[in-house]
């Protein structure tokens, strides 16, 4: 793991121009997860890491910030609402943050409540790599039962 020094420009500074300490990857990554509870995409993309790998297993993968950045606004095009509820959260200690949550997502017609296990890696205060792991077939029974929702939705959006 790389590490970064104190007299390092990248180092964060305080008020008073004094250097601040790093984050926690934990943190780093509740700050995503908040940003994304916020819908500001741009504040969470902030925080990836210009080489981010993303897996949204089953779904899709990213291998850079720019593939992440279009692929994440795609998914939360139509979001009105993002939650999670974590049941776990923990850092491993050399930048691997683990979670067991329930993402709650509204929007576009779409209701989903889905136990999510992921895992982030962080490194100089960014994420580098997400990986997310739900079932597939939650999915499909969770878009199944918002289908006229959805429909109502598109034909609105006309």
């Amino acid at each position: 793991m790389r590490t970064i020094q104190r007299s390092d420009p990248r180092w964060p500074l305080g008020p008073s121009g004094s250097r601040l300490p790093l984050m926690s990857a934990q943190q780093v990554v509740q700050d995503f997860v908040s940003a994304l509870e916020r819908l500001d995409l741009d504040a969470a993309i902030e925080l990836a890491d210009d080489g981010i790998r993303w897996v949204n297993y089953p779904l899709t993968t990213s291998r850079n910030k720019a593939q992440f950045d279009k692929a994440l606004r795609g998914m939360f095009r139509d979001a009105e609402r993002f939650e999670v509820q974590y049941s776990d959260i923990h850092e491993r200690g050399d930048g691997v943050v683990y979670t067991d949550r329930l993402d709650i997502f509204e929007g576009g017609g779409v209701s989903l409540n889905l136990p999510v296990q992921g895992q982030f890696r962080v490194r100089d205060g960014k994420v580098t790599e997400w990986v997310d792991r739900f079932s597939w077939l939650k999915v499909v029974t969770e878009i199944g039962g918002s289908v006229p929702a959805i429909l109502k939705h598109r034909l609105r959006r006309g």
